[in-house]
């Protein structure tokens, strides 16, 4: 390793880029909690595989993915967690035993998972 080699930038991999996803919480309007994920257009973004959250000691068994367009600056809609999942699955670009890389998606993209 030369004196220079310390400077040069490292190549940071597409999941070093991405956005990871995390859950926020809500209840229905029966008290029930429930989480969502968003999915951004034009965002890779990372996605866990197994959701195992809870909320006050209570587990959560209904996950939400929520699809936001910047272009129309509004959410498009929501589809079924793993649901959608399986709607992703030719776009995604990586995986592990964790999680999902999912590449930044077009409007049209987005629309075609919420069923637009």
């Amino acid at each position: 390793m030369g004196l220079f080699d310390k400077f040069k930038k490292k190549e940071s991999s597409p999941w070093d880029r991405a956005y990871k996803a995390n859950p926020q919480f809500y209840a229905k309007d029966n008290g029930t909690p429930f989480g969502a994920f968003a999915l951004r257009e034009g965002t890779d973004t990372i996605l866990p595989k197994v959701l195992n959250y809870a909320v006050d000691g209570k587990a959560i068994s209904d996950y939400r993915l929520m699809l936001v367009s910047t272009t129309k600056d509004n959410v498009l809609g929501d589809c079924e967690y793993f649901e959608a999942l399986k709607r992703l699955e030719s776009y995604v670009i990586d995986s592990n035993d964790h999680e999902v890389l999912v590449r930044g998606l077009s409007l049209e993209e987005l629309e075609t998972i919420v069923g637009r």
